[in-house]
């Protein structure tokens, strides 16, 4: 894709809304008055701005259409403005917004995924065949993120639903012998990072300096081509320095450099079941074993197991299991943690993946853990299964 021209200093403008009408509805007069109090305390820059229009068939007439900002990092959404639709059912509004990632919900209840950069004037285009198949014209960077959905969803059914199928029916077997269970978690895992790297390759690869790069760093893999995806912000930066998703994407490799494998440990903290407060300082002087887990994550219940062997082998050795369990409910985390006979420490905020826990330790996927030494050091990442054993007596025997 040809790089996108360098966008020119931006205008500065008095209203806290990205939409200048409210600003030309408030007056030119008021505007003067309010003016110099406004340059002071903050200033927004006034996109080029899109636009989005279309037909969506008369049985809509008089509905409204919403697009909400899509934040990947908070996994949150914010209505940008909605959009009337005619009695013909054709729908076109402008909007000022600095580009990113949207949805737009349509009053049927589906959501269309889009990328938009300034100046584009996006179409949806109603399939005549198809009451529910819409297309996007006048968007490259939303074929772009669809030429990515597509392509992480194949690598997904090609990579990882195989084992996790395989380990969910060992599940429901009372009879399954825990070492094919073992077995199949691991093979998960590795399916899944296999998957995460396909994503890397496709985000460096593919993507070339489409807004899409953002949508994709949500998945990228620190251990696999991190200095060409360092390159690639490094580029989108050069020429797209004032937007919010540059910051995010700048943000995201600095917290992978927080983890890295040497790395100093960021420090977590929070309360267990009980009501007792846990801090990873307080692990200081020993190994600990930094878990983030879910009810809903097999490979990580079938690890568990294995936790319960640990611990008592090396009672008497510097070792601590800290578990981080990212369940967005507290009574599920409680009855998964009595299932699981987990008794070594763990904590919780039970906000999922909007955890300020996870965010400190980019985790946005499980399996996850990280080994530290007694100085609060990073010295591996992921030891799961009998690697995590081998290390173990490697530190201890």
């Amino acid at each position: 894709m040809k790089r996108k021209k360098k966008i020119p200093a931006p205008i500065m403008v008095t209203s806290r809304s990205y939409s200048l009408k409210s600003v030309y509805g408030a007056g030119l007069s008021r505007i003067r008055r309010l003016a110099p109090l406004a340059f002071t305390l903050f200033t927004l820059p006034a996109w080029a701005g899109f636009s989005i229009s279309g037909k969506i068939g008369s049985g809509a007439a008089g509905t409204e259409i919403v697009l909400y900002r899509i934040d990947i990092d908070s996994n949150a959404k914010s209505e940008e403005g909605r959009i009337s639709v005619a009695a013909d059912g054709v729908f076109r509004r402008s909007f000022y917004g600095e580009p990113g990632l949207f949805s737009l919900d349509l009053p049927s209840g589906q959501a269309l995924g889009l990328a938009i950069d300034q100046d584009q004037n996006v179409e949806i285009v109603a399939d005549p065949n198809d009451a529910t198949g819409y297309s996007v014209a006048g968007s490259p960077d939303t074929l772009d993120l669809r030429a990515y959905e597509d392509f992480r969803k194949d690598s997904l059914t090609r990579l990882v639903y195989p084992p996790r199928a395989q380990l969910n029916a060992a599940k429901e077997n009372p009879n399954a012998p825990s070492g094919l269970m073992t077995r199949l978690a691991k093979a998960e895992v590795q399916g899944y990072t296999a998957h995460r790297r396909e994503l890397n390759d496709f985000s460096i690869d593919r993507i070339g300096d489409s807004i899409v790069l953002y949508a994709t760093s949500l998945r990228w893999d620190p251990d696999y081509r991190l200095k060409e995806l360092q390159g690639k912000v490094d580029a989108f930066a050069e020429e797209r320095s004032e937007l919010a998703i540059t910051a995010s994407m700048q943000t995201r490799l600095q917290r992978f450099a927080r983890t890295a494998i040497g790395s100093v440990s960021s420090p977590i903290s929070g309360r267990s079941l009980d009501g007792k407060y846990y801090s990873l300082a307080d692990f200081r002087g020993k190994y600990v074993l930094v878990d983030f887990w879910a009810s809903w994550c097999v490979p990580c219940r079938v690890e568990n197991r294995l936790y319960n062997q640990l611990l008592p082998k090396y009672a008497d050795h510097p070792f601590a299991i800290f578990a981080v369990n990212l369940d967005d409910n507290r009574q599920i985390w409680e009855m998964a943690s009595k299932r699981d006979r987990v008794v070594w420490p763990q904590i919780s905020d039970s906000l999922g993946w909007q955890s300020p826990l996870a965010a400190t330790y980019n985790v946005t996927a499980l399996p996850m853990s990280f080994l530290m030494d007694p100085d609060g050091r990073i010295i591996y990442r992921n030891l799961r299964g009998e690697a995590l054993e081998t290390k173990l007596a490697e530190l201890f025997e």
